[in-house]
């Protein structure tokens, strides 16, 4: 029969685990609990964390950051009632806030991808038109000086045919044929490019 100072392993634990939670907050002895702590539970969280994320570093980087925070919330830690439950949900928690986040910087990225091209096709786009209207252009300057007042008066100005032959002393039909022949010039000017 054990004797009266003997203790079951388990009830053991919990009462160095509670003595540890404890002195978390008492000044000079905080730090030893916290190393104690984190003597005795790094492993686990790392072996649980790497379990679940197939990654070393990142199990690495994850338990760093836990003991990080049980350090800087040891007031509130160290009245909780059973740590390695605690510590489980902390480790679980921050494997589906990684999960969390690398999905969100997927979409980020995918998103910033999308952005991008579709910034380029607009830049492509105004580029291209840009070009046309330089083609267009040089195609209007280069015609006879009548054929260009009419068609800049008809497609610039946007004024009707018989306004422009009014204005210029001309027929209607002579009109339609300068915008005809404006717009045939463009057309060849365009089909060489």
């Amino acid at each position: 029969m054990p004797g009266a100072g003997y203790l079951p392993k388990s009830d053991m634990m919990e009462k160095n685990e509670k003595e540890l939670l404890e002195a978390l907050v008492i000044q000079g002895r905080d730090r030893y609990a916290f190393a104690e702590l984190y003597k005795k539970y790094a492993g686990k969280c790392f072996s649980f964390i790497r379990s679940m994320t197939k990654d070393e570093d990142a199990a690495k980087d994850l338990v760093h950051d836990i003991f990080v925070k049980i350090w800087c919330r040891r007031e509130v830690i160290s009245k909780v009632d059973s740590f390695s439950s605690y510590l489980f949900r902390m480790s679980k928690n921050a494997v589906l806030d990684l999960y969390g986040s690398n999905a969100i910087n997927r979409k980020y990225v995918a998103r910033q991808l999308m952005c991008q091209e579709e910034f380029r096709s607009y830049v492509d786009e105004k580029v291209n038109l840009h070009d046309l209207q330089l083609l267009i252009w040089s195609a209007v300057e280069a015609m006879p000086e009548q054929r260009r007042k009419v068609f800049s008066m008809s497609r610039y100005k946007g004024l009707p045919n018989s306004e422009i032959a009014e204005m210029l002393g001309i027929s209607i039909r002579t009109v339609e044929n300068h915008v005809t022949n404006a717009l045939a010039d463009i057309r060849a000017v365009l089909a060489r490019v």
